[in-house]
């Protein structure tokens, strides 16, 4: 018999466990998505979407419960709820009863559905699932004629236990190798901009066609990526570099399902290092984005992707089911994530693709992503949708030095790229705060 004990909806993936432990002061354990329809959200259509949802999703249904010695998943019974939600007055925290116990927030501002979900259930591509699901109903509650192409897992396909298998134990007899790995030095920080306390952040969205920054990449043989992320190493070196001789370093997440097949919307991704030398700044642009593409090729081998994606998701599942008292479980657990992020100059991740059947895109307008930055400086997410790509960058200070001089290189490479800057309100996660005692 199965029990809510050891039910498989509650088995979720290794790494991610460590966000149950951390705080958005720590790392960046509550994304937001921001969805702009092309009429004003409709609140009661998107709760009973939502219910919908999870229907299909039923793996989302979880809130987290507290033992002496760890954080528990728990089966939540309660109602979800959609939540006003501008951005700037209204602060949630994730997990508690403000969103019924659940680890994912859906609101709603004049045209605007914001998603956002705590890390440890889900990483970007996989809520992506989630999101699409949600829309694909609620357009349907608003009376709208959109069909699913088969490209959206809504209620008209059944749900499997591998949605939310842990793909990590699928790492757990294989040993890869660590050769060719980047053995990265001391990198280059913001000094003075890595901060301590809960603060408000600041959002800077770089828009422009898709095509452009193809065709750029196309003419000059690199990658988009390679293009973009040293573009913003140039503008933080010069921005912090002065005296300096340490590389800027971008950490980069990868998504393990292009080596590791899995239908997985857990948290199922690998971190690499990303180098931009302080010689860099004396090549011509071209050069150096043939270099960042050169690295980046060699640093994706798939024994590569392994052996890092076993390494960091062994270390959490470790703390995780470690023996120790709760309250030393969570200082250690955000010292090692704290320390694990910046020990590089800041995150840059790209979710891809944001895509919809045919039939959905009149009514969603607009699509981006923001990854809070944390106790990092910058973190920047990469997102594109019906044409146009977008790169959100979340800073903690409001000097547009950095975005802005991104913004110029991006013009001057024959990109047009429009700039909007707005504050940021992190939603808040703790784990005391979001969890009843565990009563099994």
């Amino acid at each position: 018999m199965v029990t809510l004990k050891d039910h498989p909806l509650l088995q979720t993936d290794s790494y991610g466990k460590i966000f149950l432990y951390t705080t958005q002061e720590d790392v960046a354990c509550v994304p937001r998505h921001r969805i702009r329809m092309s009429e004003p959200v409709r609140p009661a259509c998107l709760l009973n979407a939502v219910k919908t949802s999870l229907l299909r999703f039923p793996h989302m249904m979880l809130g987290i419960a507290a033992t002496d010695t760890q954080y528990k998943y728990r089966l939540l019974v309660e109602e979800p709820v959609v939540l006003p939600f501008d951005g700037v007055t209204q602060r949630y925290t994730i997990g508690s009863a403000d969103t019924h116990g659940y680890m994912f927030l859906v609101g709603y501002h004049e045209d605007t559905i914001f998603m956002e979900y705590q890390h440890s259930i889900s990483d970007g591509r996989g809520f992506e699932e989630f999101i699409r699901c949600v829309l694909y109903h609620y357009l349907k509650e608003c009376g709208l004629p959109v069909e699913n192409d088969s490209t959206i897992r809504a209620t008209d396909s059944v749900f499997v236990t591998e949605e939310s298998e842990d793909a990590f134990r699928k790492l757990d007899e294989m040993d890869p190798s660590p050769a060719g790995i980047y053995q990265k030095p001391a990198a280059l920080h913001a000094d003075g901009l890595t901060w301590e306390n809960d603060s408000p952040e600041v959002v800077t969205e770089l828009v422009f066609p898709f095509s452009a920054l193809h065709s750029k990449a196309k003419e000059l043989g690199v990658s988009p990526l390679s293009i973009i992320a040293p573009l913003f190493s140039r503008a933080f070196y010069h921005k912090f570099g002065e005296g300096h001789t340490e590389p800027v370093i971008a950490e980069i997440p990868v998504d393990l399902r292009q080596v590791v097949p899995s239908l997985t919307t857990r948290y199922f991704v690998c971190f690499i290092d990303l180098p931009y030398e302080k010689e860099y700044n004396d090549l011509p642009l071209p050069e150096v984005f043939k270099r960042t593409k050169d690295f980046l090729s060699s640093q994706m081998a798939t024994e590569q992707l392994l052996f890092r994606g076993k390494r960091a998701s062994s270390v959490c599942r470790e703390l995780h089911e470690r023996d120790m008292p709760l309250a030393e479980k969570e200082l250690e657990a955000r010292q090692i994530a704290r320390q694990f992020v910046v020990n590089d100059s800041f995150l840059i991740t790209n979710v891809g693709q944001f895509r919809l059947p045919e039939t959905m895109r009149p009514y969603v307008l607009e699509y981006g992503a923001v990854l809070p930055c944390s106790v990092q400086p910058f973190a920047m997410l990469i997102s594109s949708y019906n044409g146009a790509m977008k790169l959100s960058v979340a800073q903690r200070d409001h000097d547009f030095q950095v975005v802005a001089e991104l913004h110029r290189q991006l013009i001057e490479l024959g990109i047009p790229t429009d700039m909007k800057s707005y504050p940021f309100l992190v939603t808040r996660y703790d784990g005391m705060d979001s969890s009843v005692p565990y009563r099994f």
